[in-house]
């Protein structure tokens, strides 16, 4: 079984992102913080997504080979909000890729 883990970590005083997967980490800098984080999970391509839904820009991308359940979990640093919304329409940059 390969297990798949990824570590999101948002940086509110700067605009950087910071992706933690397979023990490398990459730095995704943005000239704007997103209102909303879309993440996608293509299952059978073997595509986890992480873009701005606003404007449809990936921030990150991976690419894995699926072999059990996905289980997403979801975890606040300090006390705050957050709000998931599921069933969602695909944005239009995922229909035509």
């Amino acid at each position: 079984m390969k297990k798949l883990t990824v570590f999101w970590f948002p940086f509110s005083c700067i605009f950087l992102y910071r992706f933690l997967h397979i023990g490398v980490m990459s730095d995704v800098h943005v000239t704007e913080h997103p209102a909303r984080i879309g993440i996608l999970l293509d299952y059978s391509d073997g595509r986890l997504l992480f873009f701005n839904a606003e404007r449809g820009l990936v921030l990150f991308a991976i690419r894995h080979k699926f072999t059990d359940a996905a289980h997403p979990t979801f975890v606040l640093e300090k006390a705050g909000t957050l709000t998931l919304c599921t069933g969602m329409e695909l944005p239009k940059f995922v229909k035509h890729s």
